[in-house]
């Protein structure tokens, strides 16, 4: 099925059956439950297991035909042999997306292939979309919907926000989406697919490019199993301005069989696929480190439309350190005009004005040359990101506020560039500056990596949303 009908309520349901419902919050068929009563889901949370009377606090009913209404959505935590009669029961109850935990199917070989099949089949008959098998589901943080058993959560829910993350991988999904909770970033939406008997990772990407609220998607893969359903995926994201960002394993001989038999997926030709994919538009990464980098970047809305960095710098040694992976990268450094430089060479003599901009430690007793050579950059250099190497500069609490005041004037008059600030010190100082609109690396050469990669974007596509 490609239609994405039903797929809504997969994601944001009104209700919600657990097949396999657990009082215990820590089995796969009480997680769900557990973590939708503490996010305060406003929807209909309906258990069903033959053995109790409640479940969590929550009224439990013997089966599917129990049940007071039909289910909008339905989690399957019960054994391989009985998900068939399961599906069969929430059919013909009237419920149309199921997320099947349950393993035991495609990954297992030519029999579970088969069963799977006629899973598929049987759902087709009542009109019913499958997640799964074989998947760790997905979680809606705008209504407070978990349908997802991730020990991730053990550790703190994710934060709300506009990055979305579509996995084959359940639990490297999970990762990725708790990679970004911990850095502060906001991804508020997680889908895994599991072995993709139906719902596939080309039909989440393509839910979250016409989604309200997501402006960026993270990707796992480890094999193509629709191609034409994931590249209209990728023009319709691209269409839509919403970069996506993709990892995608088994390039490898050792990675393809451990993909094969993860999630039943067959690779191809590693290097073909990843340039098809980067001609639709995907960004194709290596390492989840990065893709929160490029997702941090990306989601602040800014995404110029020149493809050029300008550098300002305390340090000649850290300019030096970006130069040398700008050029590595291909991320155009152009020199700062001839007039333009020696007007900052008037205001400080033994500065560098070509770019990087280095308006050394002097910056310290006149914190206005920052401001000075930041706007220059932007005024007259006209590059499309800004980075400002300051370290410890801009992580002190006595710094901060003249910084800030300094800064916020140029962030209002250029909102269509980025200036971004590469700084070590108080996590509470340098957030001042993330909500200023400025990014914040603590690392310069991940700093330029990420940039490249926003300015890239909007320089081939034009992009530009400013926040």
């Amino acid at each position: 099925m490609t239609s994405l009908s039903h797929i809504d309520g997969l994601i944001a349901p009104k209700s919600v059956a657990i097949i396999g419902a657990s009082d215990d919050p820590t089995r796969i068929g009480g997680r769900p439950i557990a973590a939708m009563l503490r996010a305060g889901y406003a929807g209909r949370i309906l258990p069903v297991n033959p053995k109790r009377d409640t479940v969590q606090g929550l009224p439990c009913y013997a089966s599917v035909e129990a049940l007071p209404e039909a289910p909008e959505a339905a989690l399957i935590a019960v054994p391989a042999k009985l998900v068939a009669q399961t599906i069969e029961a929430l059919g013909r109850k009237g419920c149309r997306a199921a997320t099947l935990f349950s393993a035991g199917f495609a990954e297992m070989g030519a029999a579970g292939e088969a069963a799977q099949r006629d899973l598929v089949a049987l759902a087709r008959r009542y009109d019913m979309r499958l997640l799964g098998p074989n998947t760790l589901g997905v979680y809606n943080v705008d209504i407070g919907y978990f349908g997802t058993f991730s020990s991730s959560l053990d550790t703190g829910h994710p934060r709300p926000g506009n990055i979305g993350i579509a996995s084959q991988s359940g639990a490297f999904g999970a990762h990725l989406g708790a990679l970004a909770r911990d850095r502060g970033l906001g991804a508020s939406m997680l889908i895994t697919t599991g072995n993709e008997a139906d719902i596939t990772v080309a039909e989440a990407i393509r839910w979250m490019a016409e989604s309200d609220t997501i402006d960026v998607i993270c990707t796992y893969m480890e094999a193509v199993n629709d191609a034409p359903a994931l590249l209209a995926a990728l023009d319709a994201a691209r269409a839509a301005k919403k970069p996506v960002l993709m990892l995608k394993s088994g390039s490898s001989a050792v990675g393809a069989r451990a993909a094969a038999s993860h999630t039943a997926s067959l690779t191809g030709d590693a290097m073909v696929a990843d340039a098809v994919l980067s001609d639709h538009g995907a960004i194709m990464l290596t390492d989840p480190e990065t893709m929160m980098d490029i997702a941090y970047a990306a989601s602040k809305g800014v995404l110029p439309e020149r493809h050029a960095l300008g550098v300002v710098t305390v340090s000649g040694g850290a300019g030096i350190v970006i130069s040398d992976e700008a050029e590595r990268i291909g991320l155009p450094m152009p020199a700062m005009p001839e007039a333009a430089q020696a007007r900052l060479l008037e205001a400080l003599p033994y500065a560098s004005a070509a770019n990087p901009l280095d308006c050394t430690a002097q910056a310290l007793n006149e914190p206005a040359l920052l401001e000075q050579f930041t706007r220059a950059a932007l005024e007259e250099g006209g590059y499309g990101a800004v980075l400002c190497f300051l370290t410890y500069v801009a992580g002190s609490r006595a710094m901060s506020d003249v910084i800030l005041e300094a800064m916020a004037p140029l962030r209002a008059a250029y909102p269509d560039r980025i200036i971004a600030f590469c700084a070590l010190g108080d996590p509470q100082v340098l957030h001042r500056y993330d909500e200023a609109g400025i990014l914040v690396f603590n690392d310069p050469c991940r700093a330029v990596r990420a940039l490249n990669a926003v300015l890239r974007l909007g320089a081939a596509q034009g992009m530009s949303r400013p926040a």
